[in-house]
């Protein structure tokens, strides 16, 4: 008796485990060359990344596109909800149960060639007139933090990048990698704008809501370190590099 009760306790598990996980929101953004849309198509190595995650552990989730600001909300304040490719930073540590590193990206400030723009501190960028961000972004939350009240916040960083060219910014807070192919989408040519100062070295992570069961997200920590002892993250990090020009992973070689 007491094992056919085992028995029915662990199956009641399994099948409460795989109800949860199928309620899972997974959302992420517009974000390239990690994730973006491309031809109507969602795409880019954070997807394949996580696609193979959802497959290993049985998860059939669609993968939601949403603006930052309101992706980060849902992520911040519902149950069940995975956002991806978040940018990790001791503020967000106790916000968001973690699984990850995804890539590492460097945080900058771009302006254009031909504006005359010659800064090389935090607080040299203080006094131009308007610099782009992305509303409710990491990077627009690490220059508020350090004092900056001349930030103009969109929801689509294709809209930054148009503005830059425009002259309606004068200085764009982005990422690389990440600027050649976002500057692609939207139409603009990224050799008309040059780095100028150097902000952050960090990681982006994949995002749990913190109700979310622990038993869910160690099963995607576990399927994660699988990928990586198994060769499946840098198989996947290698085609994006060979397939992009802007290399989502400029730290490994592109052929094996």
């Amino acid at each position: 008796m007491k094992g056919r009760i085992t028995l029915i306790l662990a199956f009641l598990s399994a099948i409460f485990s795989t109800v949860s996980a199928s309620e899972l929101t997974i959302l992420t953004e517009n974000l390239p060359p990690l994730n973006y849309v491309q031809d109507g198509q969602l795409v880019g190595p954070s997807v394949d990344m996580v696609r193979e995650i959802q497959r290993r552990v049985g998860s059939t989730a669609a993968i939601r596109v949403y603006p930052w600001a309101r992706a980060y909300k849902m992520a911040l304040e519902e149950d069940n909800v995975v956002l991806f490719s978040t940018t990790y930073t001791q503020d967000r540590h106790d916000k968001f149960k973690w699984v990850g590193p995804l890539a590492t990206k460097r945080d900058i400030l771009v302006a254009r060639k031909n504006a005359g723009v010659k800064i090389t501190t935090l607080e040299q960028a203080k006094a131009v007139k308007r610099i782009g961000t992305l509303r409710d972004d990491t990077r627009e939350r690490f220059l508020q933090k350090h004092g900056f009240t001349n930030l103009e916040s969109v929801s689509d960083e294709q809209k930054n990048a148009q503005k830059l060219m425009l002259g309606r910014i004068d200085l764009w807070a982005y990422k690389i990698p990440g600027l050649k192919t976002v500057c692609l989408l939207a139409g603009v040519d990224v050799d008309t704008f040059e780095e100028v100062l150097h902000l952050r070295k960090i990681d982006v992570m994949i995002a749990f809501s913190k109700r979310t069961d622990d038993s869910i997200v160690d099963k995607w920590r576990q399927a994660f370190e699988d990928m990586q002892s198994d060769g499946t993250i840098v198989g996947i990090q290698r085609r994006w590099n060979a397939r992009l020009e802007d290399r989502p992973f400029p730290e490994i070689e592109v052929n094996p």
